[in-house]
């Protein structure tokens, strides 16, 4: 009876980029590929690429952040915050993080929380340089100008209520 030999945890490889014979350029060839994706529209498919890069870049910041933000676009908050919190773990200045983790908790209805990283984010580009801050700049200013027209109408608090619409759906479901 020949006895199988079963892997120990000391078996595994240290550094499973090399394991898995990716290069570098390999590894950067993924990440376009799951950007032009992303920014194509298929997020699905680039979640996918960039939850497999997530496995084989776990302490780069931009791995953690692009699954993310791809979680966002897919109006998927909750789920997303989780990454883009890790991402802040490692590095707190990742300003793309900081305003699409804004993003998610503004759509949460947290705006106190996200202004916080707002504000984080914009203070980290004095020379108004970075995309992400000047999106940033952006949301504040969209919140602002909110907050000012609801204030104008006498509303102590904003609700956002469901169209008729939005309520009855498409029947495409």
């Amino acid at each position: 009876m020949t006895q199988e030999m079963k892997p120990e945890p000391t078996d595994m490889p240290s550094d499973p980029v090399a394991a898995l014979g990716f290069t570098p350029e390999a590894l950067d060839t993924i990440e376009q590929l799951a950007t032009a994706l992303y920014a194509e529209g298929q997020l699905e498919s680039a979640l996918k690429l960039f939850q497999g890069l997530l496995v084989l870049r776990p302490d780069q910041a931009d791995a953690w952040s692009a699954v993310g933000a791809v979680l966002t676009r897919m109006e998927q908050y909750e789920e997303a915050l989780p990454y883009l919190s890790a991402a802040l773990a490692l590095d707190p200045d990742h300003t793309p993080a900081l305003v699409t983790r804004a993003e998610c908790l503004l759509a949460l209805g947290q705006a106190e929380a996200a202004a916080q990283d707002l504000d984080r984010a914009i203070s980290l580009d004095p020379q108004e340089q970075d995309p992400a801050a000047n999106r940033a700049r952006q949301l504040v200013l969209a919140m602002h100008t909110f907050f000012e027209e609801a204030h104008r109408e006498g509303l102590d608090t904003v609700e956002v209520e469901e169209t008729e619409e939005e309520g009855r759906g498409t029947g495409d479901e």
